[in-house]
């Protein structure tokens, strides 16, 4: 899909710039040209491009029907409660309260007496890692909807995306990516304009080769130090706990426990898999996404196309998402001032020590994410020029 080139006065023809044209035709050509500016106007922005927000996300359902996603909403509330129910049942049957006797939820890994505790290497880590991912979200979701569609297959028919928030795509032989592109809030976008795909993946890819150094000094303290029996696995035992947490956890008899010591089940593979199988997946997926690498890589690109890689990309990010707001609501509902001195003061205790720390680190957060987008539109040459020093 593209536009059609028409020669008009102020514009040559196809055959004037190309082989033959003389010395003095190129100087005229030349002249005519200007230099980018240096601050980004929102209101002339890619020819004055009008702003146009999305729709509600639609999944394909069947092979031509769309569901709203907004929709899981009130079917995730009606699920919830049901699980409340049937979980309050289960909580009080005979089989099952041995089970969770058995298996009860926590269980020490051998060695870990060894490594006691969080140091203080972690509560650093943790907060240079959502200070990235602020940024690396904010413009993931900028490069997604410049086209707000999402494909399994290799090509990108339209009327073929799995995913889309944006109305279907007309039947107009020039309907360009520009057209299709949606714009969002300023603060929740980065930049937040329609079409600003390039100056969005400068943040993301900046931010990412940033979040990879940090995650790969994690990985090496992590296993150095002994910290790793904290976050992988070493029994099977951990699915039952897990289940004896998740009826916990859904009949409201909330278990006690101590991450300072050792996380449940539930909290135990959650973070594996945050750690060890959604991060890798996400640097995967986005190498894939990039063409210079996919057609030199082809064992990569073979069974993983850009437009697959992008997919599985977008619901690592939806994982990430999920996973950062249940985690935040469980730091607060289940002793607040305690998990917080775990993690930002590296001390076992109910003060408020902890609580001082997160809320500098949160006010270092609200200030990066409100400065953001208006430094982007004062400052892209410097956000060009750091970005390629990072990557280029």
């Amino acid at each position: 899909m593209g536009t059609v080139y028409r020669p008009t006065p102020d514009r040559p023809n196809a055959s004037e710039l190309g082989q033959g044209v003389d010395d003095t035709s190129n100087s005229t050509y030349r002249s005519r040209l200007q230099p980018g500016a240096d601050v980004l106007n929102p209101e002339t922005w890619a020819g004055r491009i009008p702003h146009t927000g999305g729709i509600a996300p639609r999944l394909r359902v069947g092979r031509d029907r769309w569901f709203n996603v907004l929709w899981l909403l009130p079917i995730g509330f009606v699920v919830l409660i049901t699980a409340v129910a049937i979980a309050k049942g289960l909580h009080n049957m005979p089989a099952v309260q041995d089970f969770m006797a058995r298996y009860p939820g926590t269980q020490e890994p051998s060695g870990i007496q060894a490594s006691p505790g969080i140091p203080a290497w972690v509560g650093w880590q943790h907060f240079f890692n959502l200070f990235l991912m602020v940024f690396i979200l904010r413009s993931g979701i900028q490069i997604f909807v410049d086209h707000p569609r999402l494909y399994f297959s290799r090509d990108c028919t339209p009327g073929k995306e799995w995913l889309r928030v944006q109305h279907r795509v007309p039947d107009d032989p020039l309907w360009t990516a520009k057209q299709d592109s949606v714009g969002l809030p300023r603060h929740v976008g980065l930049p937040g304009i329609r079409h600003s795909i390039g100056l969005a993946r400068w943040w993301h890819l900046g931010a990412d080769v940033l979040w990879l150094i940090n995650g790969a000094i994690f990985y090496v303290l992590l296993f150095a130090t002994g910290q790793w029996r904290h976050l992988v696995p070493t029994s099977w035992d951990v699915f039952p706990n897990a289940l004896t947490v998740v009826i916990r956890y859904l009949s409201l008899d909330w278990p006690h426990d101590n991450g300072w010591i050792a996380y449940n089940g539930l909290q135990l593979l959650t973070y594996f898999l945050t750690v060890f199988v959604a991060a890798p997946l996400a640097i995967l997926t986005g190498l894939a996404m990039s063409p210079a690498l996919s057609t030199r890589f082809t064992w990569i690109s073979k069974p993983l196309n850009i437009q697959l890689a992008r997919s599985v990309h977008f619901l690592v990010m939806l994982w990430f998402l999920l996973f950062i707001v249940v985690h935040i609501t469980f730091v607060v509902t289940t002793g607040a001032l305690e998990n917080l001195n775990h993690i930002f003061a590296a001390r076992d205790d109910d003060s408020w020590v902890g609580f001082g720390v997160f809320t500098v680190a949160m006010v270092v957060v609200v200030i990066g994410w409100v400065a953001a987008t208006p430094f982007t539109f004062r400052h892209p040459r410097v956000v060009q020029r750091v970005g390629y020093a990072l990557i280029g």
